[in-house]
Formats: C-alpha cells, sequence, structure tokens
C-alpha cells in the first residue's frame, strides 16, 4: 500500500510539473523549463499563490533575461508588480486544492538572437527568485506572396485539416500517458 501511494504521489509530480518557489510563496505554471519558443512571438506566463490566509508578504517580479554574455542581451521587465490578489476571478479548484492563477505574457522582439534565456521571478521581500530556463529560436518572417499572384486553394495531399499529427506536444503528452500506465500497472502488481 504504501508503494502504491509513493507511486501516486511521484504520478501526481508528473502531471502538475510547476516549479515551486523557495519560499511556498507562489508557483510558476509557465512557461515550462527549456520549452522553446519563438522570437516574435508571445511568451505565456503564469503563476498560482495558495489560498491562504496567512500567507506571508509577497512583492513579485518577472523578467527576461540570460546568462549568456555572448548574446549581447539587456535584461527586460516583464512587470515589476505582478498582480498577486486573490480575488474570485483568479480563483481554481483541483480536487479539494483551492489556489489563485494570475497569467499575462511576453511578447519576444524579433531582433531577439536564438539562445538559452530564464524567465526570472524575484519576491523582493523573501528574497527569494525561481529562474525557468527557456530557449528562443530565431524569428521567422512570414511568407508573402509576390503582389499580383492570386491565392488560390491547392489540396495538400489528401490529407485533412483535422487529422492528427504527431509533433513534440502530443508526443510529450503521450510519453506521460505511458509512463503513467505503466506505474499503476506497477503499482497493481506489487
Amino acid at each position: 500500500m504504501f508503494l502504491f501511494l509513493l507511486l501516486l504521489s511521484l504520478l501526481n509530480l508528473l502531471v502538475f510539473a510547476d516549479v515551486e518557489s523557495p519560499s511556498h510563496n507562489f508557483n510558476v505554471t509557465l512557461p515550462e523549463p527549456n520549452a522553446p519558443y519563438v522570437a516574435g512571438q508571445m511568451l505565456p506566463i503564469s503563476y498560482t499563490l495558495p489560498d491562504d490566509p496567512n500567507l506571508p508578504k509577497l512583492s513579485l517580479s518577472v523578467y527576461f533575461t540570460t546568462q549568456d554574455p555572448s548574446l549581447n542581451f539587456t535584461d527586460v521587465v516583464i512587470t515589476s508588480n505582478a498582480d498577486i490578489s486573490q480575488g474570485f476571478s483568479f480563483r481554481r479548484t483541483y480536487n479539494i486544492l483551492v489556489y489563485y492563477e494570475h497569467q499575462l505574457s511576453y511578447s519576444i522582439p524579433k531582433n531577439t538572437l536564438p539562445g538559452n534565456y530564464v524567465v526570472l521571478f524575484v519576491d523582493s521581500i523573501s528574497k527569494y527568485n525561481v529562474s525557468i530556463p527557456i530557449v528562443v529560436r530565431p524569428y521567422a518572417a512570414p511568407v508573402i506572396p509576390p503582389s499580383g499572384t492570386i491565392n488560390r486553394a491547392r489540396p495538400s495531399g489528401g490529407g485533412s485539416i483535422f487529422a492528427m499529427h504527431r509533433n513534440d506536444a502530443t508526443h510529450y503528452s503521450l510519453s506521460h500517458m505511458h509512463l503513467c500506465a505503466v506505474l499503476l500497472i506497477a503499482c497493481l502488481l506489487f
């Protein structure tokens, strides 16, 4: 029974892979660590606060930065005063766990050099930081047909726009489902 509970808690950690702050005042849910993003596109940012009336004070700032000097990049303040309110519109429930979720986004400049960057969450009261490493890929300009040409829809080779395509996200979630299934079977066998 102990083994089953242990595996179940590990499974829960795999499914909900939040990055918890050392002070336990907030969790970062987006961006995912080491996830790829593209210059010129939006970087989603999400963090949660526990439902705790005794929660210590929190003063949260979010930065976009790098530790790679070859990128010649100046730190960007995404927000110097992140919303930490516990209002009804931010309230979320998972089973019996209540928390408050806040979201914002940052438009990665088109001229951002490809490389390794960090989304840095800084609590100026507790002095704890949470660093989320991400990878920025180069900007890809949209392809615009030459003027004077007519855009006509052409079949793409028999495929449907509703067809499932295997991509990294699908593979990632299928891998987690396979791992969950294996852990569940192992629990049942032992």
